[in-house]
């Protein structure tokens, strides 16, 4: 979706060509592996149990949906425009402004509370290694996005064409309505007990205790 990160790609890739595009997505990457990590401490214990799973997942799924019928609602007015940025910035200014345009956002920290926590929810991670896969996944799909973004940029935006943008996001936001769907049916199935409480959702044995 266009927002302050797409914008910082869209100027930067601009004037320092498609080698931005990792180094802002490096910054973005680092501040959700602190996200997770937080998640990580303060969901162990209720990733474990039915009712929050259930709640998070619900109250996730409603959002996706939301968020999935405002991009369809605003598909048609979209472009693959941004501002110029005013100067090109040295790669650690990039990897900073990756995290701190990502904080800044006001939808950053809603998002992780409710449909990140719904991903993580759905999956019921076991180890730290499934932990890392679904972190791994999600840096991935944002790189895939903004790489194509930055290719298109550098190859000519002329084949991209505002109507070629918007049924790309009309089509995006058709997918995330039926991903919000099934979180919130699943969620629902969760609530009246019809899935398991995830007796071993997390292995204990792998993560460090708490010192609090």
């Amino acid at each position: 979706m266009p927002g302050p990160l797409l914008a910082l790609t869209i100027g930067q890739v601009s004037l320092r060509g498609w080698g931005a595009v990792p180094l802002i997505m490096l910054g973005h990457a680092l501040l959700e592996l602190v996200v997770i990590g937080l998640l990580i401490l303060g969901l162990v214990q209720v990733l474990r149990r039915t009712t929050p799973r259930g709640i998070i997942s619900t109250v996730g799924g409603l959002l996706l949906i939301l968020m999935g019928l405002d991009m369809a609602r605003r598909a048609g007015g979209m472009t693959l425009q941004g501002p110029g940025a005013a100067q090109a910035l040295s790669w650690p200014a990039l990897v900073l402004n990756g995290a701190l345009i990502s904080l800044a956002n006001p939808t950053f920290a809603p998002w992780w509370a409710t449909i990140g926590g719904s991903g993580m929810a759905q999956l019921g991670p076991r180890s730290v290694g499934e932990y890392l896969a679904f972190y791994l996944g999600h840096e991935l799909s944002d790189f895939a996005w903004y790489g194509v973004v930055g290719a298109v940029l550098v190859l000519g935006r002329g084949w991209l064409s505002p109507t070629v943008y918007g049924g790309l996001v009309l089509a995006c936001g058709v997918a995330i309505v039926i991903l919000g769907a099934w979180f919130l049916v699943t969620g629902v199935q969760i609530l009246r007990g019809r899935q398991p409480e995830l007796e071993e959702a997390v292995n204990l044995e792998e993560i460090p205790p708490s010192r609090e």
